[in-house]
């Protein structure tokens, strides 16, 4: 068999799949998603790598496996860079730097599942592993694996500016209700004295600009707490 190397000059992906996409960041738990779908692939391509070479020494129900993990971590690969599934694909321009800049870890992975296609179609041909093709296949794992830590590590980073845009999201909200309670308090209080001077004719009134300013002090510690909690 013919051995089987990966590329120096990774071939460029489609036009297409290079293309900026645009939208909001995705919720928490689809970040969430994302990052464990990331992480995932460092641990199918070992997996990957051990069952090619496991079915070149001869294990029986090696090939097979290799051949369903392959699937799945081309199939992962795919999700995160083009989306699908309810996941959005490429949304943020660190992300596309991440798959497409200098690392070019786009075309890495894809030169790694062909070169594992390639030699996976060729053990079920019946072709013996070569000691060379066996070599590239180690070689192009290993070397991926920094690759794949550095996309999940992106992802990552994307979970935590959403969090931190969260954080200051809900201190804008308190700060904002914090000064409508501010002015309720003056709003009750100044009614309260309006009804003080009213006399009897009042009481009523005074009884609701109670009420206000008791609701007013509710709001604030509601908003002490949310902050606390947050």
């Amino acid at each position: 068999m013919p051995t089987a190397v990966l590329s120096s000059r990774p071939s460029s992906p489609p036009a297409a799949a290079m293309a900026p996409k645009t939208g909001a960041v995705p919720c928490a738990d689809t970040l969430s998603r994302l990052i464990n779908l990331a992480g995932r692939q460092r641990m199918l391509s070992q997996r990957l790598t051990l069952f090619v070479v496991l079915a070149g020494g001869g294990r029986a129900d090696a090939l097979s496996t290799a051949e369903e993990v392959l699937g799945q971590f081309s199939t992962s690969h795919r999700l995160l860079a083009q989306g699908g599934d309810g996941l959005p694909g490429l949304f943020s321009q660190s992300l596309r730097q991440a798959f497409d800049g200098v690392s070019q870890a786009r075309a890495r992975i894809e030169a790694f599942i062909d070169l594992l296609g390639r030699t996976i179609k060729s053990l079920r041909r019946g072709e013996p592993l070569t000691d060379a093709t066996q070599s590239a296949v180690v070689d192009a794992s290993s070397s991926l694996l920094t690759v794949l830590t550095q996309i999940t590590q992106a992802y990552e980073q994307e979970a935590h500016q959403l969090s931190r845009a969260q954080q200051a999201q809900r201190a804008r909200l308190n700060e904002e209700i914090q000064s409508v309670a501010r002015e309720a308090r003056v709003v009750a209080f100044n009614a309260q004295v309006s009804a003080h001077r009213a006399g009897p004719g009042g009481r009523e009134f005074a009884v609701v600009a109670a009420r206000m300013a008791t609701i007013t002090e509710e709001v604030e510690q509601l908003v002490k707490a949310s902050m606390s909690s947050a």
